[in-house]
């Protein structure tokens, strides 16, 4: 009984286009059409338009109360990764041990045999004109324990590196996080409590840290009419995933700079290590940014100090107009093909 074509279609020499559509080739790509994007305005966790709007430093926009909670979510999955990496370094710790011990009873085993101190005594010949009794005495054998205990530190140290060897790899399987300089494939092994956990911005190429303190305040602006999208406050513009938006952060307020000499000194007197909060989080257009903010270094909404550094693009879907690969999703399979 033959099996039905539908169940060895890779194997003809002439496909049909259903055919084709099921045998994916290895790195099979999608482009994507605009509604499957998300809209700027639109919160990455709950894909719905952002209420108190908050970033990260990468411009990645969030509903404040949904980052919250995701960032709340993620400190309950580290304290819970925290005790379990407890347990693997106490793991480790009687392996090293254990590893050490044996290498040592093998040394001394094998050196013990080396010397001949487990074995059958042999039989010493008496010389001509010596007293038999005198020859018959054996000498004895005095052990050099400095050199056992150099041979066995050798071992011990030939046996922690091939069981540290070991452990790096069983803890990459552990820990799957890339992005953990403790965890790249040259990195030395070190203690668990060394692993820093943080919590991460998962949006973008590579996941970045975020904290409750690091979130950036957004403002958008919109025209008298609610359903519209967002705008630029100075030019008006619509801004859209196909329009580059600029996040603009700064910490010093326009009266920061212009104060008296009293308020100066008041300053001074301050913590240094208290942060002042964050007084600006405007969405511009690009082109507003190019000509308006970076030659005066200051909002051209509230008039606050703005540096290069607080410049930041806001995160977008797609490719805007002719970038490549940000409007495509592929998939990493194998294709069997008899």
């Amino acid at each position: 009984m033959t099996r039905s074509h539908a169940k060895n279609n890779t194997t003809q020499s002439t496909l049909s286009y259903y055919e084709r559509t099921l045998l994916r080739k290895d790195g099979a790509a999608r482009r994507l059409g605009r509604d499957s994007f998300k809209p700027l305005d639109a919160c990455y966790l709950c894909l719905s338009k952002v209420n108190d709007p908050v970033s990260c430093s990468s411009g990645h926009i969030y509903c404040r109360e949904c980052c919250i909670s995701d960032l709340i979510s993620q400190k309950a999955g580290i304290e819970a990764k925290k005790r379990e990496m407890e347990r693997w370094e106490e793991a480790e710790r009687l392996e090293r041990e254990e590893a050490k011990l044996k290498a040592r009873e093998r040394v001394v085993s094998d050196f013990e045999k080396g010397m001949s101190l487990g074995g059958s005594s042999t039989v010493k010949r008496i010389p001509i004109g010596e007293d038999k009794d005198k020859s018959t005495t054996k000498s004895k054998f005095e052990l050099d324990n400095n050199a056992v205990e150099k041979v066995a530190k050798k071992a011990e140290e030939k046996a922690l590196r091939v069981m540290e060897l070991e452990q790096s790899e069983s803890r990459k399987a552990k820990l799957a996080a890339f992005w953990l300089p403790s965890l790249t494939p040259e990195a030395k092994l070190g203690p668990l409590k060394d692993v820093k956990l943080q919590t991460l911005c998962h949006v973008g190429g590579l996941p970045h840290p975020i904290s409750r303190k690091t979130l950036l305040p957004v403002i958008l602006t919109y025209p008298p009419s609610s359903t519209s999208k967002p705008i630029c406050p100075t030019c008006t513009k619509e801004l859209s995933n196909a329009t580059s938006s600029i996040l603009l952060s700064s910490r010093q307020p326009m009266h920061s700079a212009d104060g008296d000499g009293d308020e100066g000194r008041k300053k001074k007197k301050q913590k240094k290590d208290k942060e002042e909060a964050y007084v600006c989080g405007h969405v511009i257009c690009q082109t507003c940014s190019d000509t308006i903010v970076k030659p005066q270094g200051r909002c051209c909404v509230c008039d606050a100090k703005v540096e290069d550094s607080g410049r930041i693009p806001l995160g977008k879907e797609g490719t805007g107009f002719a970038a490549a690969g940000g409007a495509e999703v592929k998939r990493e399979g194998v294709a069997f093909r008899v």
